[in-house]
């Protein structure tokens, strides 16, 4: 379970990171143009003006993007290595010391930063995660129905269903403990603070700054999920 919690996340991370290649190229394009400007006012830096060009921009842009997954990775995703179950006969999960009426009652009594965006952001992974499952499905099945098994309509129709089915499945039994274990960590980070008589408003801060926007553009995209169900 842990294993799975973390392939999902680090997938909607992923497919995050993927939304914003184009945006970081776009500021490398446009960093670069200002750079070009300064070299070309002076003769003995004339020579350097476009000695980058467009594939050493798109190759930096990708770099930057490849290093931002792994920092949200290292960052939010690992975490959900530290899932446990309760007990092995008991498919539920739990605490240790803490129940989850005390947890969410410390969320609505201190609100951190943390414990505010790592639960937040998590979900918008774990969707886009489970949507990325849904879609391999869809067209794994779409693929193999059509090789005269059944009609390309009626592929299309039992693809996309067990798309869908595969992706309620996946959130049903790795979603909300994703979300949840987001919410632990966060709790446990934040309380080790105030047992040091810190405030633990910064815990967690580079997290939340490089895994918000991430999250964000994802969100930009959710009218993508509909596309699996109509």
């Amino acid at each position: 379970m842990p294993l799975g919690l973390f392939a999902l996340v680090a997938v909607g991370v992923h497919a995050s990171a993927d939304l914003v290649d184009d945006k970081v190229l776009s500021l490398v394009d446009a960093l670069d143009a200002w750079a070009d400007g300064v070299l070309a006012q002076w003769n003995s830096t004339a020579a350097w003006v476009d000695r980058i060009g467009p594939l050493q921009r798109t190759v930096i842009a990708r770099l930057v993007a490849l290093a931002w997954e792994l920092a949200v990775d290292a960052l939010v995703v690992l975490p959900q290595l530290g899932y446990g179950e309760a007990d092995e006969h008991e498919a539920k999960f739990s605490f240790r010391k803490e129940t989850w009426r005390t947890l969410f009652a410390r969320v609505n009594r201190q609100p951190t930063p943390m414990r505010l965006v790592r639960p937040f952001v998590t979900a918008v992974f774990v969707g886009g995660g489970a949507y990325a499952v849904a879609r391999l499905v869809e067209s794994t099945l779409f693929v193999a129905l059509q090789a005269d098994v059944v009609t390309p309509s009626v592929a299309e129709g039992l693809a996309r269903g067990l798309g869908v089915a595969a992706m309620l499945l996946v959130l049903a039994s790795h979603g909300w403990r994703a979300v949840l274990r987001a919410l632990e960590h966060a709790d446990a980070a934040c309380e080790a603070r105030v047992k040091l008589a810190k405030s633990p408003w910064p815990v967690g801060l580079w997290g939340s700054v490089l895994s918000l926007p991430l999250a964000v553009a994802l969100l930009l995209q959710a009218q993508n999920l509909l596309a699996l169900v109509r």
